[in-house]
């Protein structure tokens, strides 16, 4: 099976502290706001970028493009990669390492790591 080909636009949100949130989207202007709107609710994701919110508000956030790709999702997950990699201020969750892996690998990290976290007992 041939993998899906799109064309996304990478971005980076810089908050009211100077920390760095990178991502991608294919809906624009609509992704922003999804940040924004789940900051104000209080449920973003990134507990980091909402406890940024909390502190500071949200009224110095810069939205940024970075560039437009055409690619498969490995692609668009390397660019990323490369851009939280390079930035010691993002606060990204996920560096994306994990999803250059194959399916096989990604599972194998994901089972090592929950053993290395396991305490005696269990």
């Amino acid at each position: 099976m041939k993998p899906k080909i799109t064309t996304e636009r990478h971005y980076k949100i810089t908050l009211s502290d100077g920390s760095t949130y990178y991502g991608r989207t294919t809906i624009e202007d609509k992704r922003y706001k999804q940040h924004l709107g789940d900051a104000r609710r209080g449920n973003h994701d990134n507990k980091n970028i909402q406890e940024v919110y909390n502190k500071y508000g949200y009224d110095d956030w810069v939205h940024e493009w970075l560039s437009t790709e055409t690619g498969d999702k490995q692609h668009h997950d390397k660019i990323e990669y490369g851009y939280v990699q390079a930035d010691p201020k993002a606060l990204n969750i996920d560096t994306g390492k994990y999803s250059l892996l194959g399916r096989g690998e990604y599972e194998k990290v994901q089972y090592q790591h929950m053993l290395d976290n396991m305490s005696p007992e269990e």
